[in-house]
């Protein structure tokens, strides 16, 4: 505990203030366990690279990412290696386009390395990149039927690029090459749904089926987003309804619930499904967007430009929110 605690505070000190020199601030609890044996070896051969590495691997399954980082660069300066990279930029997360920028610089330097292409397509894809992205996927698709993470990214790249027929075929071949990949039959029953396709239909009774204790909301939510697109309303409440009392927690299902009754002019019963989703979920910017619009509907409009600005705050993309409290001022 006490170790944590002092790696806790060194980490927010360098965050806050950065160092002035090359010294190693965490010097002192890396030679205490359970790192001290890996850091006596490096005191004896401080030019090895691989000790950082595997000293660094150490500290991040410990939760100790700065001090991590420091031995990777470390790592990284004394021999480039592919691995060095790609696990380097695993923590450079909170600032996407460093991240990014590290990745091309190590692509340029290792050619034709599938890890660090798909690195770097992923990180392309959370910049809203998708074009450069799938230049990367494509190169490989042929190559990576076996990673179904891959196709999985190369087909929400598709998607990205408003081509869902080759997104869905994409991912339905993948399918019957895994069928037991759990994460592959949700993404395709979803956008089945989505699309109103009652092939989504099977897939959720074969996730019902694979739930033994009977709480997996996901097969029953994805039966209302089906139905939600066909119009048949009654049947997607129903869907909802019983995706909570799968998991009352489940706050998507509230608000796709919420969004129907506020179609069905059902303000009030929309504004009481919201009640219920705010009180788990207190920073939903989608639960204070939906509040807003039925508190609007109800003339209140007062509490729905507070609550619109609530969404706004919450998540900046939300634009609608923002436009929604302008014309109520």
């Amino acid at each position: 505990m006490r170790l944590s605690l002092l790696f806790l505070l060194l980490s927010l000190l360098l965050l806050a203030c950065g160092t002035g020199d090359n010294k190693n601030p965490f010097e002192k609890q890396l030679h205490e366990p359970p790192y001290g044996e890996l850091s006596e070896q490096i005191d004896r051969s401080p030019k090895n690279d691989s000790l950082y590495y595997q000293r660094a691997l150490l500290l991040i399954q410990n939760e100790q990412p700065v001090a991590a980082r420091l031995d990777l660069e470390k790592a990284w300066s004394l021999c480039p290696m592919p691995d060095y990279a790609l696990a380097l930029a695993s923590l450079m997360s909170e600032t996407i386009n460093k991240q990014a920028d590290f990745l091309k610089k190590a692509v340029s330097q290792f050619k034709d390395n599938f890890l660090l292409e798909w690195a770097l397509a992923d990180t392309y894809q959370q910049l809203g990149q998708p074009d450069s992205a799938i230049r990367l996927t494509e190169k490989w698709i042929p190559q990576a039927n076996d990673e179904p993470e891959f196709v999985l990214l190369h087909a929400r790249l598709q998607r990205d690029k408003n081509k869902m027929t080759e997104a869905l075929t994409t991912i339905e071949q993948l399918h019957q090459r895994v069928p037991a990949e759990k994460t592959v039959t949700e993404i395709l029953a979803l956008w089945y749904a989505e699309l109103g396709v009652e092939k989504a239909i099977p897939l959720c009774e074969e996730m019902k089926a694979a739930d033994s204790l009977k709480t997996n909301p996901l097969p029953y939510y994805y039966l209302g987003i089906l139905y939600d697109t066909q119009k048949k309303y009654e049947l997607a409440l129903t869907q909802f309804d019983k995706a909570i009392i799968n998991d009352y927690n489940f706050v998507d299902a509230y608000i796709e619930k919420s969004s129907i009754l506020y179609q069905q002019k059902k303000w009030s019963s929309a504004l009481d499904v919201l009640a219920k989703a705010l009180a788990i979920a207190p920073n939903n910017a989608s639960v204070y967007y939906w509040t807003a619009k039925c508190q609007q509907a109800l003339g209140d409009k007062e509490s729905a430009r507070l609550n619109y600005l609530k969404a706004y705050g919450l998540d900046k993309s939300l634009l609608e929110a923002k436009q929604a409290a302008d014309q109520l001022k």
